[in-house]
């Protein structure tokens, strides 16, 4: 659906929130991720946290439950979940730079958080994303960043053997 490549998406973000409002077909999409003003700030994470105790999440007004992963040295430690009204949302790592987004199981786009705080995203074909889903997704990119490098490479990186 090429339409979607201009989906209007107003993303406002900080170390402490993150808002996102998603237009398309008419429809309006929203997404608001808080962090706890408490909660110790975490530098490597964007909204300052992966602690779902410290955080809360709103999807179109309603109140969701967020499960980050802990984000350690496993790949797949990076995985988002997120239940809106029984429509489990995955956001997981698929290269070191891009995450993915699926509904129900269902692949929707990949999404990249670039330097600066812009997110790109490619859907993919077939995919038929909703404004909230677009939301969600441009959220969770925002706030806790996208993609994740392989265990091995992250072990040479800290050993000082990762080549040019």
């Amino acid at each position: 659906m090429t339409d979607l490549q201009e989906l209007p998406v107003e993303l406002e973000a900080n170390d402490r929130r993150v808002a996102v409002t998603a237009a398309y077909a008419g429809l309006v999409g929203t997404a608001v991720i808080e962090r706890h003003e408490t909660t110790e700030l975490a530098k490597h994470v964007p909204i300052g946290t992966r602690d779902a105790t410290a955080l809360t999440m709103h999807v179109d007004g309603e109140p969701v439950i967020l499960r980050p992963g802990r984000g350690r040295y496993m790949r797949g430690s990076y995985k988002v979940t997120v239940n809106h009204g029984g429509i489990v949302y995955k956001f997981r790592p698929k290269s070191p730079d891009v995450s993915r987004l699926s509904r129900g199981g269902v692949r929707l786009g990949d999404f990249e958080l670039r330097n600066g705080g812009a997110v790109d995203i490619t859907w993919h074909e077939g995919s038929t994303p909703t404004a909230t889903d677009a939301a969600v997704g441009y959220a969770l990119a925002a706030a806790f960043g996208t993609g994740a490098q392989f265990f091995v490479l992250m072990l040479l990186d800290l050993l000082g053997h990762v080549p040019d």
